[in-house]
């Protein structure tokens, strides 16, 4: 049975009402301590302006709102009582509070995962979340979209013609997760063909400056992520963290993960032993490395499948594919074509996809 990750909620749309909305914006949070306290600024100033833009909304972040947040310690963990976020609602005088959190995913890019809790019931009303380069219009243009798809706002409408419906309140949605890619990330190497030393190929999905990438196998196949019985039988994964919002979407792990796999599991690790076989250096990609492949096929309209299928290989089918993460003793994450993730009971078939590194 597929559970939904806790970490983002599928867009909500924020309601307009004939009183306007005001949204208390604090401090980023910042848990590794690796975002720059310049981009945390950048940060909470682009989504003041963006929601400031929106019909209906009031953005308020005054100077002395930092000592109540500090007064809170907020800032540090992101979480508060009841009670504490009602006490910054009546000290600030706002009717939401919205609290961003950044993770560096690499030197160039961050992930930011924002929610809006309401002050009166201290609950989440709506979460949502966006990839980002560092660069000062990558994060303006991240703000905005991200603030847009908090509000539920149509990004290619104009101002004067939004429209925006009310879900607030709405606990029973599926959660999920969803990334986007910045545009400055492809490379005009995105869909070439790579040959490897021991003849194997793959399509290029992502290229760093240094020459360095991700390639995508040509072949898939549907696999169990753990063959077992039942799921009673299934284990927990020791050198595979359980899932969080960070390690959720870095990128660069998924080779642990399938070497922990494979150590702990042998041939009982389905879906990654299938990637193995392809040979030295293939595995059974993280859910960050999914994501990221899947919102480039996306951005460049199918480009990955098409260059798959121009070298006699298999395009990416629209299903639910394994990530070599997991989620607990039960169950692993898997990653949708459309960048969406869940997860999954461990026993059960879904697609699956080598990538390698170069």
């Amino acid at each position: 049975m597929k559970h939904f990750i806790i970490i983002l909620f599928l867009v909500i749309p924020v309601a307009l009402s004939a009183q306007v909305k005001k949204i208390a914006i604090l401090e980023t949070v910042d848990k590794s301590g690796t975002i720059s306290y310049v981009h945390k600024l950048m940060l909470r100033s682009n989504l003041a302006k963006a929601i400031a833009k929106a019909p209906g909304y009031e953005a308020y972040d005054r100077t002395d709102m930092d000592a109540i947040m500090g007064e809170q310690n907020f800032q540090r963990t992101g979480m508060v009582s009841e009670d504490q976020i009602k006490r910054l609602g009546e000290m600030t005088g706002a009717q939401y509070i919205l609290v961003a959190e950044a993770a560096k995913v690499d030197d160039n890019n961050m992930f930011i995962t924002a929610k809006i809790l309401n002050v009166e019931t201290a609950k989440t009303e709506i979460s949502d979340n966006v990839l980002m380069s560092t660069t000062p219009s990558d994060i303006q243009n991240g703000c905005e979209s991200l603030a847009n798809k908090l509000l539920g706002i149509n990004a290619s409408k104009s101002a004067s013609n939004q429209t925006v419906t009310s879900n607030f309140g709405n606990q029973n949605q599926q959660v999920v997760s969803q990334m986007s890619i910045p545009s400055n990330n492809v490379s005009n190497e995105i869909g070439t063909v790579v040959a490897f030393p021991d003849n194997t190929k793959g399509i290029i999905f992502m290229k760093n400056a240094d020459g360095t990438g991700l390639a995508v196998s040509l072949d898939m196949t549907t696999a169990q992520w753990q063959n077992a019985r039942k799921n009673k039988d299934c284990q927990n994964i020791a050198q595979i963290p359980d899932t969080d919002g960070e390690n959720m979407c870095r990128i660069g792990l998924g080779m642990q993960y399938t070497t922990a796999l494979i150590s702990q599991l042998g041939s009982m690790a389905t879906a990654a032993e299938w990637c193995t076989r392809h040979g030295e250096g293939w595995y059974l990609p993280s859910s960050g490395e999914l994501a990221y492949l899947f919102s480039i096929e996306k951005q460049t309209n199918g480009l990955i499948s098409i260059a798959l299928q121009s070298n006699n290989g298999r395009g990416l089918a629209d299903e639910w594919y394994w990530s070599s993460s997991e989620n607990d003793d039960d169950e692993a994450i898997n990653v949708s074509l459309s960048g969406r993730m869940s997860s999954e009971d461990k026993i059960e078939t879904l697609y699956v996809r080598a990538i390698r590194a170069f």
